[in-house]
């Protein structure tokens, strides 16, 4: 909610709904007996479903996955986009209802949360996190980063192999900022209940059809939250955060995130969840006629004298219904918190600890090259390998590995090396056999320049302590 003195005095606005239902490039608008497309903030990109009637199959074989769909409402010509999807599943079905599709979708930035993101930051301010990542994205997705605003503080983060939309819950929470993408695929990231909608307002005796639910519902708060990470040598990271009104019932969830790998994050972690489950706010479904300009995070009035309703209400979640079966064009929308998204919250953060090890692969890699030096192998000057270790002969050596040819181009790569007295130890590497070698520091990413195909490593051992035990090269 946000707080405010303001008097506020609704002016009713005329209804006359024109809407179009598109499902690749066809007008079904008249065929559409019900849709449903659902537009949250911050936990989630969106979906849809439509039952289109199909009346004697002229419809049939004619969709499938990957098509386009788009909703536009408003109340004057009905070139408001309010909805672009991409099918997922067509359904085919022959019920009391007659024949029909039934059809289901994501919303178009469905790649976000198949994409996984490998990314680290220390004391980064978090739209800069937003804004890095987004640039990670292929460029032929078409994300933009054009409102996103900057926040007032700088967090540290670690992500490896995290879905993309993952860690835009993890900023968000963090900051207290929402983020949605809109149906241009430009992010949207703002401080949560910082904007009003001055256009739409729901108002009993005008637009309000119903409400429901209205009240606090504190089943699913929690007095604290402990968290688990994991730092890179896998030692276990702890942190609970309480909070202040816990009093003498304990109602606690766990959390395991072995992306958290340092005591600010896995502390960021804790405290951050703590907050989203106990800063629990009136809220309620409400059903109106159609709202036309309505985005999601934004704040909107509600006036409900029957219920003592009057303020400015953060929409979480809204839903645009359409067809003959829904009486025309309805919204919906979720107030303040999603329903039964407390509970789903809680239940992802338990499914956490089945979530997979951490993958040291921070710059994302797409392969390795690995040598545990078990066996005899590469070129030697003044080294050798015993017992599974390379070290030198003398005070000094050089051992040079075989040549591998991979299929494409080598384009980046990084060294990683296990071992003792590895100071003054220079790495290098080859894309073109060993006639030119590029120097590589370790642990860092190295842009090969020019790239190749026919990698050698080289060591040159610079100490007759050095003693390396295992080296890996990723590389892309």
């Amino acid at each position: 909610m946000r707080d405010s003195t303001e008097i506020f005095i609704p002016i009713p606005k005329p209804r006359n709904a024109h809407i179009k239902v598109e499902l690749d490039g066809d007008d079904l608008t008249g065929k559409t007996m019900k849709s449903l497309f659902r537009y949250p903030v911050t936990s989630g990109i969106g979906t849809f479903s439509m039952t289109i009637s199909n009346a004697a199959g002229q419809l049939s074989g004619k969709y499938s996955a990957g098509n386009v769909v788009r909703f536009y409402a408003d109340n004057s010509d009905g070139n408001t986009l309010q909805f672009h999807g991409r099918v997922d599943h067509v359904k085919e079905i022959i019920s009391d209802r007659g024949q029909v599709l039934e059809i289901e979708g994501r919303h178009r930035a469905y790649t976000l949360t198949e994409y996984l993101i490998c990314y680290s930051a220390t004391e980064e301010e978090p739209s800069q996190i937003l804004k890095d990542i987004i640039a990670k994205l292929p460029s032929t997705y078409g994300f933009t980063s054009s409102n996103v605003a900057a926040t007032e503080t700088a967090m540290n983060v670690q992500w490896n192999y995290k879905p993309f939309w993952d860690c835009v819950v993890e900023l968000c929470n963090y900051t207290d900022f929402d983020c949605y993408v809109d149906n241009d695929l430009d992010f949207h990231f703002f401080e949560a209940n910082s904007i009003l909608n001055t256009e739409n307002a729901v108002v009993e005796g005008d637009n309000l059809i119903n409400s429901k639910g209205w009240g606090i519902n504190d089943y699913y708060e929690k007095t604290r939250v402990v968290a688990i990470g994991q730092s890179e040598d896998g030692l276990p990271i702890v942190y609970t955060a309480i909070s202040p009104n816990e009093g003498t019932e304990i109602r606690e969830v766990f959390i395991k995130d072995v992306s958290s790998n340092t005591e600010t994050s896995v502390k960021n972690l804790a405290e951050s969840k703590l907050s989203e489950i106990t800063n629990i706010t009136p809220q309620a479904t409400v059903k109106s006629f159609g709202l036309e300009t309505i985005k999601p995070g934004e704040n909107i009035w509600l006036l409900i004298p029957r219920q003592q309703v009057y303020g400015q209400y953060k929409l979480k979640n809204i839903i645009q219904k359409f067809g003959t079966k829904s009486g025309g064009w309805r919204t919906d929308l979720s107030v303040e918190i999603e329903e039964d998204s407390v509970s789903q919250i809680l239940n992802g953060l338990n499914q956490k600890s089945d979530r997979l090890k951490v993958a040291d692969n921070i710059n994302k890699l797409n392969y390795s090259w690995y040598f545990g030096f078990d066996a005899t192998t590469g070129t030697h000057s003044s080294t050798e390998i015993t017992e599974g270790v390379l070290k030198s002969t003398g005070a000094s050596g050089t051992w040079t590995s075989n040549l591998k040819e991979v299929t494409e181009n080598a384009t980046f790569c990084e060294i990683r090396v296990k071992g003792q007295s590895i100071p003054g130890t220079i790495f290098y590497v080859s894309v073109d056999n060993g006639v030119t070698w590029q120097l590589l520091e370790q642990s860092t990413l190295k842009t090969l320049s020019p790239p190749g195909t026919k990698l050698r490593i080289k060591v040159e051992i610079n100490s007759a302590d050095t003693q390396i035990y295992s080296v890996v090269l990723l590389y892309t």
